[in-house]
């Protein structure tokens, strides 16, 4: 009953537009190949029980199908997130992250929802949460929206994040330690940290995240190194926090799946992560948006603005150091501030304004949340590209991305996830 509520308080902006299993077939103006990098014109998408059964031009409508014209969109495969923080809803201040992990497990279950929904509505048909989910209430959200009672993204989970004594904090007051109980698993020694990977599989959780480093210690190599041991042998990814180039160097060196941030990433490391398919996921943020932040952690004025430049000059950098090495880019936003003026969905698609602000192409940029994000889940074989056979997650957006990508990013018509044609409500 609690949950029943729970779910009758996140009515959705977004409301399902068809049928149970109803076949359409969507007149396109551009699709999206990601596969290939390149937009293809005129180009029609059959979807027969949640499935893409054809792609082609000019297909022939089926008996009983309903046909949507989207002659002036761009169709995109369902976007993906690779770095979301669904559970926790945190204020620029001092005790932001304290405050928000106070929270009741209800109170931020609810908000994930709402969160969750956020990330539909903005095209995102899958996403990872990696961490501060309090003791797997990440696991109890996925479970909520695997029952198809209330939209939301396919929704992957990492549990709380296996971290060095001290969570991802150089110092903390005594009282704090709450948050860190809260929020991380802390593992001391190679026996406890092969324990804490075993606790997690047991939830059933899709990714092992860890926190190489906090501003003062680090994971030590023996206690990564079973940590990447015990989840491969259970199937499961490592993907790893990672600020500085040792702390990155020492997780790659111990096979971990991915880095997460890397903002600080030499090109030896880089060359590295290359040769032995690492993948990078850069949490980067516009322009408009990193001087959105400064101004909330009170720089203003010139120093903001100087501040924030200095930030985009290093991680563009390090971007195109990463495309140059041949590292695989995956798109994940990190994006969980308590920000008036930043919804949850427009955050999450912010990071790929950033790519482009970088000089990525348009292309280059929906790569890293369609098929390279697919490859990084382990999803590739059902969602990712738009071809025969693949699950039907789709987003549709007004224009033209392949040349007004700025601009129609944020502007979703609608979203197919499973088949289910979900649009706005009259009035948004």
């Amino acid at each position: 009953m609690q949950h029943v509520i729970l779910l009758l308080l996140c009515i959705s902006s977004f409301a399902l537009a068809q049928q149970p299993n109803e076949t359409l077939l969507l007149r396109t103006g551009k699709i999206y190949d990601s596969e290939k990098q390149i937009f293809r014109q005129n180009q029609d998408i059959l979807i027969e029980n949640g499935v893409i059964t054809q792609v082609g031009n000019k297909l022939r409508k089926p008996s009983g199908a309903r046909v949507i014209d989207l002659g002036r969109c761009t169709v995109t495969p369902g976007l993906m997130d690779a770095h979301t923080h669904l559970l926790i809803h945190q204020k620029q201040t001092q005790n932001g992250l304290a405050d928000a992990s106070k929270v009741p497990a209800d109170e931020r279950i609810r908000q994930g929802l709402g969160f969750a929904k956020e990330n539909l509505e903005a095209g995102f048909t899958t996403v990872r949460d990696v961490g501060n989910s309090g003791q797997y209430l990440d696991v109890r959200l996925q479970k909520l929206l695997n029952s198809g009672q209330e939209p939301g993204p396919d929704l992957h989970v990492s549990g709380p994040i296996i971290s060095p004594p001290g969570g991802q904090f150089g110092k903390l007051f005594p009282a704090d330690s709450f948050v860190i109980n809260q929020e991380y698993r802390v593992v001391r020694g190679v026996q406890d940290a092969e324990a804490a990977v075993m606790e997690h599989v047991a939830h059933g959780v899709n990714v092992i995240k860890v926190a190489m480093n906090t501003d003062k210690r680090v994971l030590a190599p023996d206690e990564i190194a079973v940590i990447v041991k015990t989840a491969h042998r259970n199937q499961l990814p490592v993907t790893a926090h990672a600020t500085t180039d040792e702390s990155a160097r020492d997780a790659v060196l111990a096979g971990v799946d991915g880095i997460e941030h890397g903002y600080s990433l030499s090109d030896s490391t880089l060359a590295l992560m290359s040769q032995r398919g690492t993948y990078l996921v850069p949490t980067d943020m516009s322009r408009q948006n990193a001087l959105k932040m400064v101004i909330g952690i009170g720089m203003k004025g010139k120093e903001g603005e100087e501040y924030a430049n200095g930030f985009l000059n290093s991680v563009h950098d390090r971007l195109k150091r990463a495309e140059q090495k041949g590292v695989m880019i995956v798109a994940g936003a990190d994006f969980y501030t308590d920000i008036t003026t930043i919804a949850r969905g427009a955050g999450a698609v912010d990071v790929l304004l950033a790519y482009f602000e970088a000089g990525m192409s348009a292309a280059r940029v929906l790569q890293y949340a369609t098929v390279h994000a697919a490859k990084a889940l382990r999803i590739s074989d059902r969602v990712g590209t738009i071809k025969k056979g693949m699950k039907a997650d789709l987003a549709v957006f007004n224009g033209d991305l392949e040349t007004d990508f700025a601009r129609s990013l944020f502007d979703v018509k609608l979203v197919i996830k499973n088949g289910k044609v979900y649009e706005p409500k009259a009035g948004k």
